[in-house]
């Protein structure tokens, strides 16, 4: 009997490992949204989110960042507030954060992301900064006041 619930709970894990990876876009086949749909989702919106990585000196990965109609951004992770502005054009949508004392954003700015959907879960993948091409998955948001249907849950 202990062999058959050892044999299940190792199916059940896998199966949890499987749906994470399935909620990840395939860059290879999927396709980033569009300057219209990341406008749609973008513009005037609170984004709550969790980065795949902790910055310097920050004690969470969680993070707030609000985009406003006017092309102003206000970014806050913890007890921190990055402010600066944003473009979208083509399938990019590019932040330049102002100079502050702990703002590791302003060294770099602009940064750019294709963003992909699953779900209600955006997920953003840097591709410039500045202006010097890169790659990588940095963070994962949803609108603030949707409930993520994205594995694991952002919380």
């Amino acid at each position: 009997m202990w062999l058959i619930r050892l044999v299940f709970g190792f199916g059940f894990l896998s199966a949890v490992s499987v749906q994470a990876q399935v909620n990840m876009p395939d860059l290879e086949s999927d396709v980033p949204l569009s300057e219209s749909e990341l406008t749609a989702v973008f513009q005037g919106q609170t984004h709550r989110g969790t980065y795949n990585f902790k910055r310097r000196s920050f004690t969470t990965f969680g993070f707030e960042e609000t985009t406003t109609k006017d092309g102003r951004i206000k970014h806050v992770q913890g007890d921190h507030t990055d402010t600066g502005t944003y473009e979208i054009e083509d399938d990019l949508i590019c932040y330049s954060y102002d100079p502050n004392e702990r703002s590791e954003f302003a060294q770099s700015n602009p940064i750019c992301f294709n963003i992909y959907q699953r779900g209600n879960c955006y997920y953003h993948y840097q591709r410039f900064v500045n202006n010097r091409p890169v790659r990588g998955f940095t963070a994962r948001s949803v609108i603030k006041g949707d409930n993520p249907d994205c594995a694991p849950q952002i919380s």
